[in-house]
């Protein structure tokens, strides 16, 4: 099957973000937001330049969607992509609760809003602006092709950046899955809703960003296209 290994590969990258950045955030929040960032960060570097080959390795169902409104992947392609990284983010989330219990410190790496620090407004806007940020990064680094071979550590460390800037305010998600796994396993929806509109209004606006001004002046075409998601012709 045509999309078998770039689903596996989404899989276990989202599973592994949510298994290793939530697990971090139970184990050394609140006071180690340079450790947290950085496991974040890492893990996505690390799955990336492991499958980027078969997937992309977006582990992001934002990512997803700014590579499609950028006019690079097809939207029948990407519904499987995005089913499988939730899935992984939701399997990361529950084993984490068999491991740490339900109790688990600092709500189960759960991300929500402190609202002693700024508004729900502000957290929108936060979580919009940093996604904005990653998607830009990686259509530009990884799909455009101008980072070459660093586009993984370009991408890893966006996120790694915006967890250290705001991670303190809205945990720095900038992913649906990393939102919605954790907050299945804890069964608080409470700001779901707000995080996955700002992170997929983020992606959609540097998507169209991209196809607008970016899209023809890719650096390498025959090394910018991500073989799980066909680009278009």
């Amino acid at each position: 099957m045509r999309l078998t290994k770039p689903l596996l590969a989404e899989f276990l990258g989202t599973f592994a973000l949510i298994f290793i950045g939530a697990g971090a955030v139970i184990v050394l929040a609140p006071n180690e937001t340079v450790a947290v960032a950085l496991a974040h960060g890492f893990v996505i570097m690390s799955f990336a330049y492991a499958f980027g080959n078969e997937s992309g390795s977006y582990v992001n169902p934002a990512l997803v969607v700014a590579s499609v409104v950028a006019g690079e992947h097809s939207p029948l392609d990407a519904v499987p992509v995005i089913i499988a990284q939730l899935l992984g983010g939701i399997a990361g989330a529950f084993l984490l609760v068999a491991i740490y219990g339900h109790g688990a410190p600092h709500h189960l790496g759960a991300t929500s809003i402190d609202l002693s620090r700024t508004t729900l407004l502000g957290g929108f806007l936060l979580e919009a602006v940093g996604t904005f940020f990653l998607a830009s990064i990686v259509l530009n680094t990884a799909v455009r092709g101008t980072a070459g071979p660093f586009a993984p550590f370009a991408i890893g460390m966006t996120v790694a950046l915006c967890i250290m800037s705001f991670g303190a305010v809205t945990g720095g998600s900038l992913n649906p899955a990393r939102t919605l796994g954790p907050a299945l396993a804890t069964g608080d929806f409470a700001e779901v809703g707000l995080y996955v509109v700002a992170q997929l209004g983020g992606a959609i606006v540097a998507g169209l960003l991209y196809r607008l001004v970016w899209k023809d002046t890719k650096a390498d075409a025959s090394a910018s296209a991500v073989p799980g998601l066909p680009a278009r012709s």
